[in-house]
């Protein structure tokens, strides 16, 4: 008998972030259907977790449900917790825990009152915000919130774990001083790199494909840094590859996913960074 998963209506950015860990990575939830009840209900209202085949998230009172008690959870981590024990998600899923943790705070309000500079307009990119505007554009549509929102989760933890992946890759790279402050170079196709550098508090960061040789660099604007010199600089070098400069000075890119046709440098690494170091 097919599984159904049950949350309530008009679901949040906890019951369907809930629904998403059951359906990928519970064997049994894959092809689970997915119902709706007013909040606080359970499934034909039957007893909550009476039924092998009816699983309540963020609604019922049950063991998915976190609002019967005082702890700092919700169901999305319930669900995660209960995954963990049985085996299968790993708490090396450095990701997934980390998304859990934000899952929590926004379920808790933190966008309103810990988070900082909280009235910025920034916060309304945010996906539980996001889903508000859907609701208001599509009132109603219950299934399309949950498919909406399970693409866009499915993405964060993508993006999630390629940042994992670049803190570690960052660490291993190529570490040198600019008068801007400190940078780092990567062989990588990661893209996240250059984000994550930055926000590490980088002032440059540095990438170079290790197969197709394409280099991107990344400034921060919090060390007011110019590219304009290296940007001239390397055409001079290498004046057959395709070189941009960005209007804010701090990205310049040889080679990218919106512009394929870009020629790639033939500059080693060690160049690229010689130049940054001498600008």
């Amino acid at each position: 008998m097919a599984k159904t998963i049950v949350t309530h209506t008009s679901p949040d950015l906890d019951g369907i972030p809930a629904i998403w860990l059951l359906k990928k990575f519970h064997p049994d939830f894959k092809g689970a259907n997915v119902a709706f009840v007013p909040a606080g209900s359970t499934y034909n209202n039957e007893p909550v977790d009476s039924n092998a085949n009816v699983v309540h998230v963020d609604t019922g009172m049950g063991r998915f449900d976190h609002h019967q008690n005082s702890k700092f959870t919700c169901g999305a981590q319930l669900v995660y917790e209960s995954l963990l024990r049985e085996g299968y998600v790993d708490e090396k899923d450095v990701a997934l825990t980390r998304m859990i943790k934000i899952l929590t705070e926004i379920d808790h309000g933190y966008d309103t009152y810990k988070w900082n500079e909280r009235e910025n307009d920034r916060y309304d990119f945010m996906l539980h915000n996001v889903l508000s505007g859907w609701k208001m554009n599509e009132p109603g549509k219950d299934d399309k919130y949950v498919e909406k929102v399970t693409d866009a989760i499915e993405a964060v933890y993508k993006v999630l774990k390629s940042k994992v992946i670049a803190e570690n890759e960052i660490k291993g790279g190529e570490h040198f001083e600019t008068k801007w402050g400190k940078g780092v170079a990567v062989f990588s196709t990661n893209g996240s790199i250059l984000d994550t550098a930055i926000r590490e508090g980088y002032a440059v960061a540095v990438t170079k494909d290790p197969k197709k040789g394409n280099v991107r660099v990344t400034a921060s604007n919090t060390f007011s840094v110019d590219l304009t010199e290296t940007y001239e600089q390397l055409k001079k070098k290498d004046p057959e590859a395709s070189w941009f400069l960005h209007a804010s000075k701090v990205l310049l890119r040889n080679g990218s996913s919106r512009n394929p046709t870009m020629k790639a440098t033939k500059l080693e690494l060690s160049e690229v960074i010689t130049v940054l170091q001498k600008a």
